[in-house]
């Protein structure tokens, strides 16, 4: 999974599922990607790489955990948050301003713990890790 998007100052932000090890791999992936949707691109110079862990949940759903009076954490997009983060956010916005927690897409929860996650976390960079063992091979 890809996605594309320019920023406020019409720069191309690339973005993907998964650490992508080093330094090396990350830009030769990326550089793949520009270039097989934006073939122009091939020579641009990339500034900045970033990573993190995507807040995956074993039904894919969003949750919502309310951490104390005028306070939530909103995680869980699996991967999709662009899109159902901007009404989450605007959601919790109201549901704050209002003092109205029905405002929100889905019923907070007072915790939440998602099961075998370090397992998981394991096997989702080890299957990332072959893709692009993989993809080197060619």
């Amino acid at each position: 999974m890809s996605s594309y998007r320019l920023d406020a100052d019409g720069r191309l932000i690339v973005g993907s599922v998964g650490a992508l090890g080093n330094g090396q791999i990350r830009t030769q992936w990326a550089r793949r990607k520009v270039t097989r949707f934006f073939p122009r691109l091939e020579s641009v110079r990339f500034d900045n790489f970033w990573h993190g862990t995507i807040a995956m949940t074993s039904d894919h759903l969003p949750k919502i955990v309310e951490l104390g009076n005028n306070a939530y954490s909103i995680f869980g997009y699996s991967g999709r948050g662009i899109g159902p983060g901007t009404v989450f956010g605007k959601a919790a916005a109201e549901a704050l301003l209002y003092d109205d927690p029905t405002c929100l897409p889905v019923t907070p929860k007072e915790h939440y713990r998602e099961q075998m996650a370090s397992f998981k976390s394991a096997f989702y960079q080890w299957e990332v890790n072959a893709v692009l063992g993989a993809e080197n091979r060619f």
